[in-house]
């Protein structure tokens, strides 16, 4: 039997196995729930916006102008009427929306410009001054230059994703560590190996549950794009850009991390001892997790932030959240894959001598001391 027949029957047996286990039908049934949860949420969190509007003299029937004119937009408004020194103090400590200086015909935004908010304001005035010609239409300003920062819904995004990603990276590499020790734990390993090489049993086991993996990632992505099609969120330009980098992204991260587990499950000799293999690993993912999180919500352009998008142990959770945000050049997304395909190919062949020999070993229980004598 050919090594590429060996490992498509490892991988197919996985898959048989997995899907039988009431834990991944539990895991899918969940990650649906979320996706339909958050869909709910976001139809209670998505109610009429309200605009605060600071008008600089008083204007006879424009609350009721404005009124009018913000229900089509499903919005409401709240004026209040105050000096131009005040108005725009009160801008400025974002307790106002938009200043409506009434002598100038001009609204005064914060930094960025709200186009429906803007055309609120124009269309109230319009009906209050009765239907005024075209060219007397209110111009627009800001009180400094717009910063070049992400929306509510590209951090939505970004976060979402990079969540995404480690879980399914946790969940998917317990997979792997309990599958092993199983097999290690009855001696099931004994017989496949018989018929089988160590490296092509880590290779089918771990394209198995990588193909589970991804199944279950394209049902979520599924779900969320049918619902985005029919307008349940408000989706930005490059959604579909960084969704799509989530599934490859969780692929090369599942390759990194999981021949590590793979390596710590063998060095388990039960159960009990899963869990304590396993820990050095996760910490380092939730370890990774954290930086990054902490690094690009304080400035996702800085040099720290562009280490951690190519540093490959942080890499799968960096790149599509910082897509997401502010972008990548493509030369850090070529980078960012060669040094993770690298690191793969070199924790392949010091992790599989640990698989190796530890899938026969009977160790009491797992130390670092115990892999070191493994690795040589």
């Amino acid at each position: 039997m050919t090594a590429g027949e060996t490992v498509y029957l490892v991988a197919r047996r996985e898959i048989r196995e997995r899907l039988r286990s009431k834990m991944f039908v539990v895991s899918t049934v969940l990650l649906l729930l979320v996706v339909a949860a958050s869909t709910i949420a976001n139809g209670a969190i998505n109610t009429k916006t309200t605009y605060r509007i600071v008008a600089t003299a008083n204007v006879p029937q424009l609350r009721t102008a404005l009124k009018q004119t913000a229900a089509p937009f499903d919005a409401s408004v709240r004026l209040r009427v105050a000096a131009p020194p005040a108005a725009r103090e009160q801008l400025a400590a974002k307790k106002a929306d938009v200043v409506l200086d009434v002598r100038r015909d001009r609204l005064v935004f914060r930094e960025r410009v709200n186009a429906k908010l803007a055309a609120i304001a124009d269309t109230a005035v319009r009906v209050v001054r009765g239907h005024v010609p075209a060219k007397a239409e209110l111009t627009v300003a800001t009180l400094r230059p717009a910063k070049a920062e992400p929306g509510d819904a590209e951090t939505v995004v970004a976060v979402v994703g990079s969540m995404l990603v480690l879980l399914a990276l946790a969940v998917y590499g317990q997979w792997v560590v309990v599958g092993v020790v199983e097999e290690k734990s009855n001696r099931v390993v004994e017989l496949i190996l018989a018929a089988a090489r160590p490296r092509h049993l880590l290779a089918g086991k771990l394209i198995g549950i990588g193909l589970l993996g991804l199944a279950q990632l394209a049902l979520v992505a599924g779900l969320s794009t049918l619902l985005l099609a029919l307008g349940v969120f408000d989706a930005p330009k490059n959604l579909g850009w960084s969704l799509a980098l989530v599934i490859p992204w969780f692929a090369l991260g599942f390759a990194l991390y999981a021949v590590l587990l793979a390596a710590a499950g063998a060095l388990a000799s039960s159960q009990q001892d899963a869990s304590s293999a396993a820990q050095p690993i996760m910490l380092i993912l939730s370890a990774a997790y954290f930086a990054s999180y902490i690094t690009i919500a304080a400035d996702a352009d800085s040099t720290a932030a562009s280490v951690l998008t190519v540093f490959p142990l942080t890499a799968p959770l960096v790149l599509p959240a910082r897509q997401a945000l502010v972008g990548v050049p493509l030369w850090q997304h070529a980078l960012a894959i060669a040094l993770v395909l690298a690191a793969i190919d070199t924790l392949i062949h010091l992790a599989g001598r640990i698989y190796t020999r530890g899938l026969l070993a009977r160790n009491p229980r797992f130390t670092l001391a115990s892999a070191w004598r493994l690795i040589h």
